[in-house]
């Protein structure tokens, strides 16, 4: 099944498509953001995304266990005003725009925008209220599967089948950041050899190895924390890529894609034009059968190769040298 971002068609071949998750990197400050969405840009990545909510409707204000979330989220919670300027700077910099709901209304809020996608965090995974909200606005939808247990990620699956949703599923890990040995990288081709999804990876190991063989594995779609400064104030902004590293992460990404080829056993001209050397002919010498190089079957099509012992006979009866059978082989 292809995913649809706009005009863009995303298939399981196609080349990397980078998400910049600004999330909450823009620090409710409106040129934060914008510039970090011309830095995005300048970056490699193909899209910018945010998270949208009202915080009184998705966290509970009298739990005082969650009052420091409560806190951190209000903090950053973005209007419409901005979410209007935001978009407006992505999409004039050629970058797909979209977020994050966590709530109803901010699905109401994105609806009204026009955005292309929704993408579902991880932990809503199992939020069937949202999820029905947001399938039934016929958007595709990007799902991420950090902490959610295989028989969720079934259930999810199974609703998103069932409603005929168009979905990219993100192989993921909640941890900030991955330690190496957490990263899981092969549920990336169960979820290819299990479905029939485009399937992404949402990194948060540091660095780019992760991601690049991600991308060898079969990952299209690549999400990774962005921000301007990582040493800016804020909860996310030291767990986040920085213009350098997300710029080597593009290219890495890239590199990785060109190298994954062609499935099968492709074999290239610049290959077979050192058969001559490489390769080997059948050859009499003191009167035993040898396959020697330079492999003169490649220019003589009367001179035996080396699969063709079958063909040699009694060697006694042969000459010194490359070994012919007669007549001329076609």
């Amino acid at each position: 099944m292809d995913f649809h971002i706009g005009n863009k068609t995303l298939t399981r071949n196609s080349e990397p498509y980078l998400v910049a998750e600004i999330g909450l990197n823009h620090n409710a400050d409106l040129e934060i953001g914008k510039r970090t969405i011309e830095k995005a840009k300048e970056s490699g990545a193909h899209a910018v995304k945010f998270q949208t909510y009202r915080t009184e409707e998705f966290i509970d204000t009298k739990n005082p266990e969650v009052k420091f979330l409560f806190d951190i989220f209000k903090q950053y919670e973005l209007d419409e005003k901005f979410h209007r300027e935001f978009q407006k700077t992505a999409l004039n910099l050629g970058l797909d725009f979209f977020s994050t709901p966590l709530c109803d209304s901010a699905v109401d809020l994105l609806s009204n925008l026009n955005v292309p996608i929704f993408k579902i965090a991880s932990g809503d995974i199992v939020n069937l209220p949202l999820l029905n909200k947001v399938i039934q606005t016929k958007k595709p939808i990007i799902v991420s599967t950090g902490a959610a247990l295989p028989e969720e990620v079934i259930r999810a699956i199974s609703k998103f089948q069932k409603e005929n949703a168009e979905v990219c599923l993100l192989h993921c890990v909640s941890m900030y950041p991955t330690p190496l040995d957490k990263v899981n990288l092969q549920s990336i081709p169960y979820y290819l050899d299990t479905t029939d999804y485009v399937i992404g990876f949402s990194d948060h190991s540091d660095g780019t190895l992760a991601s690049s063989l991600a991308i060898g594995l079969g990952a299209v779609v690549i999400e990774k924390h962005f921000t301007l400064d990582r040493n800016l104030e804020g909860p996310d902004h030291s767990i986040s890529m920085d213009p350098v590293s997300f710029k080597k992460l593009a290219e890495d990404t890239k590199h990785s894609y060109v190298m994954g080829g062609k499935y099968g056993k492709n074999t290239h001209k610049e290959e077979t034009s050192g058969w001559f050397y490489g390769r080997r002919s059948l050859y009499k010498q003191n009167q035993s059968v040898m396959s020697l190089r330079p492999a003169l079957h490649t220019k003589d099509n009367t001179v035996l190769d080396s699969w063709e012992l079958d063909l040699v006979g009694d060697p006694s009866l042969l000459p010194e040298g490359p070994i012919r059978v007669a007549p001329i082989r076609k």
